[in-house]
């Protein structure tokens, strides 16, 4: 669908949007909250739009966001710090098993719980895309809303409770990780931005999940590795990529589908809870199996979208080429395998997997 497809009807949600998002994101921010420019206005619209008082977020608000936070991000990938990277290959797999294993035990125990089918159950409880696995549980016949709902709790749960744990709890912050130093040239900005926008619109016409955040990582990266220096991006700028995916997060809570499977939220929210405590777990032990920073582990192996994670480890300073690589590896196999994990499962238990 056309971003701008029914503006005129969704314009006057939007400016409330933008009304209530703009002042909860500078309040955040004056209290020195972690990521404020994205949870300030994620949970004042989410909150609102629950009362009844219909939000929208802006056209082109993930791909704006992402366009930015992709530019950012690959100022990182350095050649020493890829050659870093490879290193940690093993861990990346490991991290990626985990994930699997704490999604099917998260299914299992949410189907119990909640009385919705098993194959239901496990679309909503693999940390993949949203959408992804919205379209994989249509394929295999399983129910689309609990997976959107369970799939929205988590990532809400995820954006808000990891970022303050990580600045509250004490866990010690790699100080030293590693920081671009480049300079910012405004028309080198401009111009890839541009060129990151084109890019990324393309890949998402190809059907590449997160297009827009993707590939302008990779193409910048691959100019970075060459020596090709690229502009920095300001701050103002990230704040506002956090700012557009508040907006988008917090405009998924609908009233009306929310209050129709209300039933189900306890449960999606419990399974998230568990799904997170589970991810955290996996990653202070892969942190001391492979000798790698605990907070990196943390954000790397948690069950957020792969923009929102990325966002958080750039704010917070933490390793941000590693955990790009750990969730990225993890939504490339978790999108490619979900689906032969479900079939493989399906009929260890005895049911035959049927394809829409």
């Amino acid at each position: 669908m056309n971003e701008f497809t029914h503006l005129r009807e969704r314009l006057p949600g939007i400016l409330r949007a933008l009304a209530v998002g703009i002042p909860a994101g500078y309040l955040f921010d004056r209290l020195h909250t972690p990521i404020p420019w994205m949870i300030g206005p994620m949970v004042a619209v989410a909150a609102l739009n629950l009362t009844g008082v219909r939000m929208h977020s802006p056209p082109y608000a993930r791909q704006m966001g992402q366009v930015i936070l992709g530019s950012a991000v690959s100022l990182y990938f350095t050649p020493p710090v890829v050659k870093a990277l490879a290193a940690n290959f093993p861990a990346i797999i490991a991290a990626t098993i985990a994930v699997f294993l704490v999604g099917i035990v998260g299914a299992l125990t949410l189907s119990r719980a909640s009385g919705v089918d098993r194959k239901s159950t496990f679309f909503a409880s693999i940390p993949g895309g949203a959408m992804a696995m919205a379209v994989l549980a249509d394929r295999y016949g399983a129910q689309i809303a609990p997976v959107a709902v369970a799939h929205s709790l988590r990532v809400s749960v995820v954006v808000i409770l990891i970022p303050f744990a990580l600045t509250y709890s004490g866990i010690p912050l790699e100080a030293a990780a590693y920081r671009p130093d480049v300079p910012l040239d405004p028309s080198i900005l401009a111009l890839w931005l541009g060129v990151g926008w084109l890019l990324g619109e393309i890949s998402e016409r190809l059907n590449l999940n997160n297009g827009c955040l993707l590939t302008p990582i990779f193409f910048g990266a691959a100019l970075t590795m060459s020596g090709i220096q690229l502009s920095a991006v300001p701050r103002w700028m990230t704040d506002f990529a956090q700012l557009m995916f508040g907006l988008v997060l917090g405009a998924r809570y609908e009233r009306a589908f929310f209050v129709r499977y209300k039933l189900f939220i306890p449960f999606a929210l419990l399974n998230s809870f568990f799904i997170l405590i589970a991810s955290v777990a996996a990653g202070g032990f892969l942190a001391w199996a492979f000798d790698l920073p605990i907070a990196t582990m943390i954000i790397a192996t948690s069950p957020g979208g792969l923009a929102e994670m990325t966002i958080t480890a750039q704010a917070l300073h933490i390793s941000v080429p590693l955990v790009v690589a750990f969730h990225l590896f993890r939504v490339v196999m978790v999108n490619i395998g979900t689906q032969y994990i479900y079939t493989a499962i399906a009929s260890l238990l005895g049911h035959e997997p049927r394809r829409n």
